[in-house]
């Protein structure tokens, strides 16, 4: 037997599980991230990503979202671009606008320009973009699409984490499609890819289950021989257990065996692994039989055991977090970091806590500043420091104590006018709204000796604001005015379809006009508003053209967007548009030529669209022949698209017609074998069948009746699968 090694024979690993693990990725640092390299406009980019970011973790989504666009818009040369356009995709895909979320995660396909490797945070960035692409889709129900995004993952970078992730939503999809051993083979491979490259790979984080993951070439031989796979675990502090592992499928030689790791003393064979700071896991397992014929050979792979600090302010039990703080008491802190236990006795660290403030701003100065510049001048610009206070807090827990959770409290003192906050004293001077920061540095976590600084804020509140206010109904701001204008002109699109659906057109139309001046003062307005309004502005205007069956506005609304917006990501959608109401409208050589100038735009998302439209086309005019050519183009050119499976199905279809059996059975091997997922591969099956028998490969023919059967028992080919296989096994007896 031979053990397959990944890295020197074993990798033992942490998979946090789905999103804590997505996380660790994102985080992750590479060389490739030198601050050098970065200019001032970079700098200032980054940081307003960050800030988007924590208002959108704050649940301010209005602004977080407005500070992602102003990236995008202002930095359009900054690769930082690129780290707004995931921010603003992922924050999308959550809140459920899936269309909105792709076209930003789109926007990273730049990334992975043809000739070039991708790498570090390139890579991550992308392989992210993907897998969120694929998350959408599957909650859109488009299980192609999620199909395509998911497998050029695990097909291209099968050994990442996005790889774990991607089998997940692919055996998801085949669910909701209840393709049920399709299901089973994709779940089963979730989890079992690591990435050798990763910085992460030596490390293994404290408190998280703890996996393994063993390559042997003899694995489906002990499963079929009923023998247990183990493993022994031990750590440099004393514990011991024993693993088992179950096997990954019956083929791949894969095995995977867990157990859940806990901060403490040692206690052996326990079934939990008890580890303290500065801890080390080494992994034994036996190879029962090599390549060389030896038998029982050691292979062995140690861990270091790091805790990536979590800061957090508490309830006075440090067990639930404080929702504020109150001038006049304490405020408790609490640090999760194992690292920093070292002895038995209950070891201290310390943490610097500040309060800060927002200076008042005269309001008649001209707020219309470039929030970059603003953002530039850094966080002592916008606060200002209060007060300040070093805390010491202590190892939680009884003796011997491995905790790692290190706590301790400040007492909040009220402002007094007058009296200067002492900041050298142990107590911390606020006011009411005032903002306390605990820092912390985490000088050992997942990604290694790296130093990584923690943040906790909470809030001081204080007297209730009982002041009038005033609210007005007009709208002067441009911006605020556009986005009140698209969230009215979509309800008029509503209320034409509901009218339509009703057989009302002339409701229908009149709420479309309507719908249209809303938008049409978008389109028109000089005022500088953010061009992802206009554009949304266009694709409203179409639709309700469309609805109202003004084909011939839809199309000049639609050229008027593709010259205004040449690279926009709707610009695909607009000319795709065009050419759908062509076809509707019978104008098939109309169609045909706005599916040509996709296919002319360099950065087009729907090229393989456009070219199996074009073969569709082809097929109304009854030219069949030059559409089975353009079929073909579009598999060879578009191969991860999902009309590639699809372009090849139709050639299936037309060798079958033209009884040539042995093309047909070609190309249902490399269907099979290069779209495991196409929703239609039950058909196929029963072409295949059809086109083994008249080849007279009657086994074959058995073999692909019997597969059908198995993979889809419910199908609705299944009764006519039996019916044909009956007399499959009559015939090969003969």
């Amino acid at each position: 037997m031979n053990l397959k090694p990944i890295m020197t024979g074993i990798m033992a690993a942490v998979l946090l599980g789905t999103w804590v693990s997505v996380e660790a990725a994102r985080v992750a640092k590479t060389p490739t991230d030198a601050a050098d390299d970065k200019s001032e406009g970079d700098f200032a980019a980054e940081r307003l990503v960050e800030k988007a970011q924590e208002l959108i973790q704050a649940q301010e989504y209005d602004r977080g979202v407005k500070m992602l666009e102003s990236v995008i818009d202002q930095y359009p040369k900054s690769r930082v671009r690129y780290k707004a356009c995931l921010a603003l995709g992922n924050h999308l895909v959550n809140i459920q606008k899936y269309n909105e979320a792709i076209q930003y995660l789109r926007g990273l396909n730049n990334l992975n320009k043809p000739g070039t490797e991708l790498s570090g945070e390139n890579r991550d960035w992308y392989l992210e973009a993907q897998y969120f692409i694929g998350v959408a889709y599957f909650n859109m129900r488009q299980y192609g699409n999620a199909f395509t995004a998911l497998r050029a993952i695990t097909r291209d970078y099968p050994n990442t984490v996005w790889a774990n992730q991607a089998y997940y939503y692919i055996g998801m999809c085949h669910f909701a499609q209840k393709n049920w051993n399709k299901v089973i083979e994709a779940l089963t491979m979730v989890g079992t890819f690591i990435d050798p490259d990763s910085s992460t790979v030596e490390y293994t984080e404290a408190g998280r289950r703890f996996y393994v993951k063993v390559a042997d070439a003899d694995i489906p031989v002990l499963y079929q021989t009923g023998k247990d796979i183990k493993l022994q675990v031990f750590t440099k502090n004393g514990d011991l257990e024993t693993v088992m592992c179950a096997t990954v499928g019956t083929k791949e030689g894969l095995a995977m065996g867990s157990i859940p790791t806990a901060a403490g003393t040692a206690v052996t064979n326990d079934g939990i692994l008890q580890l303290i700071g500065g801890d080390i896991i080494k992994v034994k397992y036996y190879d029962d039989n090599t390549e060389a014929g030896e038998k029982d050979i050691l292979r062995e792979k140690s861990v270091k055991v790091v805790s990536t600090a979590k800061i957090s302010f508490t309830t006075g039990t440090y067990e639930s977090p404080a929702a504020a703080a109150y001038l006049g008491q304490p405020v408790f802190i609490l640090i999760n970091d194992l690292d920093r236990d070292t002895t038995a006795e209950a070891d201290k660290i310390t943490v610097r806590v500040v309060s800060r403030y927002k200076p008042e701003q005269d309001e008649s100065v001209n707020r219309a500043v470039d929030t970059a510049k603003l953002i530039l001048k850094g966080d002592e610009r916008e606060y200002e420091i209060r007060d300040e206070a070093t805390m010491t807090l202590a190892e939680l827990g009884p003796p011997p104590v491995h905790s790692g959770r290190f706590g301790g409290n400040v007492i909040i003192q009220p402002l007094v006018e007058g009296a200067p906050p002492n900041k050298a004293d142990t107590v911390l001077t606020c006011g009411m709204d005032d903002e306390i920061v605990a820092f912390y540095t985490d000088e050992l976590n997942i990604d290694g000796a790296s130093r990584r600084d923690a943040t906790a804020t909470i809030l001081v509140v204080g007297e209730i604001d009982g002041r009038p206010m005033v609210t007005q109904n007009v709208v002067f701001d441009p911006v605020v005015k556009a986005k009140k204008q698209i969230v009215e002109a979509t309800a008029y699109l509503q209320l034409t379809r509901i009218f339509k659906s009703m057989g009302l057109m002339k409701n229908a139309v009149e709420k479309a006009n309507q719908g249209m001046d809303r938008v049409q003062d978008i389109i028109l307005t000089k005022a500088p508003i953010p061009s992802r309004l206009k554009e949304e502005a266009f694709q409203i205007k179409w639709d309700l053209q469309i609805e109202i069956e003004d084909f011939s506005g839809a199309v000049a609304t639609c050229q008027l967007f593709s010259r205004l917006f040449p690279t926009s990501s709707f610009a695909d959608e607009a000319l795709m548009k065009i050419g759908m109401v062509k076809l509707e409208t019978k104008d098939i050589q109309g169609a045909i030529r706005v599916f040509s100038s996709i296919l002319s735009l360099p950065n087009s998302q729907a090229k393989a669209e456009a070219r199996y439209r074009t073969a569709e086309a082809q097929e109304i005019l009854k030219n069949k022949s030059a559409a089975m050519q353009i079929y073909k183009q579009c598999a060879e050119q578009f191969p991860d698209s999902e009309y590639a499976g699809k372009s090849l199905g139709k050639l299936v279809d037309y060798y079958i017609e033209s009884k040539e059996y042995t093309q047909a059975d070609y190309l249902l091997e490399q269907i099979f074998q290069d779209y495991p997922d196409a929703s239609f591969l039950d058909s196929m099956l029963l072409k295949w069948v059809l086109a083994s028998y008249q080849m007279g490969n009657y086994d074959k023919a058995r073999e692909k009746c019997t597969q059908l059967l198995f993979e889809y028992p419910g199908n609705q080919f299944a009764a006519q699968a039996k019916t044909i296989l009956s007399k499959l096994e009559r015939k090969t007896q003969e």
